[in-house]
């Protein structure tokens, strides 16, 4: 692996550095992992090295943030590593932000999830409060969530002192990015007028901004000296790797069975539809399940029957099975048997018309996985990632429950930041989205069914990756796939009282399904392949931009 300090994290600090460089709450997770251990190590300056600048990196994803910025003053004032223009960046955020003394409104406001209410409570408040940076911090993180981009913008039209110029070009340039403006952002992230630093995040997202303009030996230029300050920044040899080595494949080599099934939702199933169609579809055939609607779902399955012809195959059932035994009953079609392949896509999602030629490079990259998935985005709100790879949290080693074996949580740094690229990339993982993934039939048949347990939706396909990992398969994250997600996932979607007790006891009969040491050995089998994937890759990276530019 690049970098010698690698050899110096315990376990649990390379495996979180592994999955992930950034992410605000994982760099400090993290950060402070490698901080504790290094006390009483041979090597605790290198050790304390790695952990200060991953908190800066912390800094830089959030900058408007006081605590952080105080905390990096005070490691300064030992270390003495910042140039002073950045202390003087620091000292101004430290210096006028405080967590006001009763949030207690604030705190009911997020309880309810009133993202709209929010956002007004949270711009009153930054405009009767302009010499606190809490509200605007916390004001920008919601806006951008909201793309609210106007609102950011209004926020942060004042005057400010030239020290804060690094904090100002963040934020501008991520408005000009996530609006698709990647010249004005190009102009934004590079200015150094009076003297401005460019941080190290916004340098990133510079790059990012240049490959997206037909300029990739210039971002060649600067993904190679980002991965020389920051060796332990795996996204973006990842991703340098894909863009550089591994461009997008062709078809399938093979016949695939695009399947799909939907309850209720006509207009959204006829939405993907339009777009699956638009693909080429020389080796597709479609089978539809209608899982009892009562909608005019089955007019619009006629309408698509028509218009495909014999690559198109409806199902039709009078009830609602649920999702997983809906699963079930097309991967045991009489007529699926004769695919190579077989692609699950979820009935609200919008796939691009080259969705082929990026899972035909993940399946050349990793051949024997046992399942292909994507990165998976809002529709409409294509920076906020709903689902990218999934990696295991490791169960405390004194949990004890009577039903539980272990506790599921994974690591999602994915969803602590927009998307600016920092996931475009194919890997081994743990698990992959159901919204959209692919399966060789042989190993779709090899590895069972879903399990019925987890009707009528929530959790089976995680589940089913689980079954997969269990018996050595990997599952395989092709990020440079993106698919357009209508329904948002998980707890930002879920409303209904019913909806979140069903989720919730999917999870339950999840952690109850499996043993500690099953998952252990998952966590540990991944953690691997995530290492002689990341050191493979660097040393094939490294040779080939070592006299770039």
């Amino acid at each position: 692996m690049t970098g010698s300090f690698w050899a110096l994290l315990d376990a649990p600090s390379r495996y979180r550095l592994l999955v992930s460089g950034h992410g605000k709450p994982h760099l400090l997770e993290t950060a402070n992992r490698i901080i504790n251990s290094a006390e009483g190590s041979r090597d605790k300056g290198a050790l304390i090295d790695v952990g200060v600048d991953m908190f800066l990196a912390a800094w830089e994803a959030s900058p408007l943030d006081g605590q952080l910025s105080s905390n990096l003053l005070a490691i300064n004032r030992q270390l003495e590593f910042l140039p002073e223009r950045l202390v003087r960046t620091l000292s101004l955020v430290a210096s006028n932000s405080s967590i006001p003394e009763n949030l207690g409104y604030l705190q009911r406001l997020l309880s309810r999830d009133d993202k709209d209410k929010l956002l007004d409570y949270l711009s009153q408040q930054t405009e009767r409060h302009p010499e606190n940076l809490f509200w605007l911090s916390h004001l920008l993180d919601l806006a951008f969530f909201l793309s609210r981009h106007e609102v950011a913008s209004a926020a942060l039209a004042r005057d400010w002192p030239s020290a804060m110029n690094p904090v100002l070009n963040k934020y501008a340039g991520d408005i000009a990015f996530c609006s698709g403006d990647y010249e004005q952002a190009e102009s934004i992230y590079s200015d150094t007028s009076e003297g401005a630093l460019i941080p190290g995040e916004n340098l990133l997202r510079l790059a990012e901004a240049l490959d997206r303009q037909g300029r990739r030996e210039e971002a060649i230029v600067l993904w190679r000296d980002r991965m020389t300050a920051r060796p332990w920044q795996v996204n973006t040899w990842f991703k340098a790797y894909d863009r550089i080595l591994k461009p997008a494949g062709d078809l399938l080599p093979g016949r695939v069975a695009v399947c799909l099934y939907t309850y209720n939702k006509a207009a959204d199933f006829n939405e993907t539809m339009k777009h699956l169609a638009d693909s080429p579809l020389d080796n597709v055939h479609i089978f539809a399940l209608d899982n009892g609607s009562r909608d005019n779902t089955a007019q619009v399955m006629r309408t698509w029957q028509d218009k495909l012809g014999d690559k198109f195959t409806p199902v039709e059932l009078p009830i609602n099975i649920g999702a997983p035994a809906a699963r079930n009953w097309l991967k045991n079609l009489t007529e699926i048997q004769r695919f190579d392949f077989v692609a699950y896509l979820d009935d609200d999602a919008v796939v691009p018309a080259d969705w082929q030629e990026h899972f035909s490079a993940a399946v050349e990259a990793y051949p024997d996985a046992g399942v292909w998935g994507c990165k998976v985005v809002n529709d409409g709100q294509q920076e906020v990632i709903q689902h990218a790879d999934l990696h295991l949290r490791e169960t405390p080693p004194d949990f004890e429950d009577k039903v539980r074996s272990f506790e599921f949580a994974y690591l999602d740094p994915y969803n602590q930041d927009l998307d600016y690229g920092q996931f475009d990339f194919c890997r081994p993982c743990v698990s992959v989205t159901g919204c959209f993934h692919l399966f060789r039939r042989s190993v779709l048949a090899e590895s069972g069914n879903f399990d019925l347990r987890y009707a009528p939706t929530q959790y089976d396909d995680v589940d089913h990756d689980f079954m997969l990992a269990s018996a050595g398969k990997t599952a395989v994250y092709q990020g440079n796939l993106k698919v357009l997600h209508k329904r948002k996932s998980g707890s930002a979607a879920v409303s209904s009282r019913a909806a979140r007790g069903s989720g919730a006891g999917n999870v339950l009969k999840l952690e109850s399904k499996y043993s500690a040491a099953e998952i252990s050995a998952i966590i540990e089998r991944d953690m691997h392949r995530l290492e002689d994937d990341f050191t493979e890759k660097s040393l094939k990276l490294g040779l080939v931009i070592k006299d770039v530019g």
